[in-house]
């Protein structure tokens, strides 16, 4: 699953651009792009994938997305002909940091696209009115449309129910080969993760010795390799003790470990709970 980069069109140099997705999937690929990404699902559910973060998405889920950072809502199949449905605003973080957050009442948004690079998501209800703006958005003048922007990240900046997904900001290395090596290794954690991974097997997916892997790896993430693999393989054990019946063992070995104990250990680590608190907290 290699992130591809995605070029939002661009017919004039507004600073943002309106895109409504309406169709019986959202874009099923895991891609990225340099824009900043406000975006409101409508109708529609699916596995979310945000950096290292694998969840569901579903209707009235509000997402803010940092620039360069992976994603994918992969959709689940819709019955009938109903639609997966979105509106997204998408900016460019730059500009908008450099010229507006420069006056003192936007400095509280600061904090905001700084957890962007993480990707935000805030669970808003159907009679909420942003759902009916959101809705009329793209029949806006460029100017009303603009406004509603700058709102919707105040509000969210706002709210302290907003939830941080991914434990790993992404920023796009200035090397484009750096950027492709991060690709293929974040591809290849995503797809194999339930598998065992070796340190050799995946610096030779990096092209990499295993040395110059580690110190690559580390410079990129702030993180070792086994860390974050880990983080990625209990994102996923989160998801399966929530909505599924399985024994924790079962979600163990379906999320990469052959040992109980390991895993127990590293649940807690990451966490802060056992997994058997934390079925009895959010089994659904």
């Amino acid at each position: 699953m290699k992130p591809l980069f995605f070029r939002v069109p661009s017919v004039d140099q507004r600073s943002f651009r309106i895109q409504k997705e309406n169709g019986p999937s959202f874009y099923g690929q895991l891609h990225f792009h340099p824009e900043i990404q406000l975006t409101l699902i409508e109708k529609g559910e699916g596995t979310l994938v945000v950096g290292n973060r694998i969840d569901r998405f579903q209707p009235y889920d509000l997402l803010l997305l940092g620039s360069n950072l992976p994603h994918v809502l992969r959709s689940t199949p819709l019955a009938g002909n109903e639609q997966a449905v979105s509106t997204s605003i998408l900016f460019m973080g730059e500009p908008f940091e450099q010229q507006l957050l420069a006056f003192p009442e936007m400095v509280h948004l600061k904090q905001l696209l700084s957890e962007a690079r993480h990707g935000v998501r805030l669970q808003v209800s159907a009679e909420d009115t942003l759902v009916r703006e959101f809705e009329q958005l793209p029949e806006l003048r460029p100017f009303q449309q603009f406004l509603f922007l700058v709102r919707m990240l105040d509000q969210l900046a706002g709210n302290q129910q907003r939830e941080i997904l991914s434990r790993m900001a992404y920023e796009r290395p200035s090397r484009p080969d750096d950027h492709q090596r991060l690709e293929r290794i974040f591809s290849y954690i995503l797809q194999h993760y339930a598998a065992p991974i070796g340190l050799e097997e995946v610096a030779n997916v990096a092209n990499l010795t295993p040395g110059a892997f580690c110190r690559f790896f580390r410079q990129h993430t702030r993180k070792t390799f086994s860390h974050l693999l880990n983080e990625v393989r209990i994102e996923h054990a989160c998801r399966l003790l929530r909505e599924s019946r399985e024994s924790i063992s079962e979600i163990a070995f379906q999320c990469g470990y052959t040992n109980l104990s390991n895993f127990n250990r590293r649940f807690k680590e990451i966490t802060g709970m056992p997994p058997r608190e934390y079925v009895r907290t959010y089994r659904m």
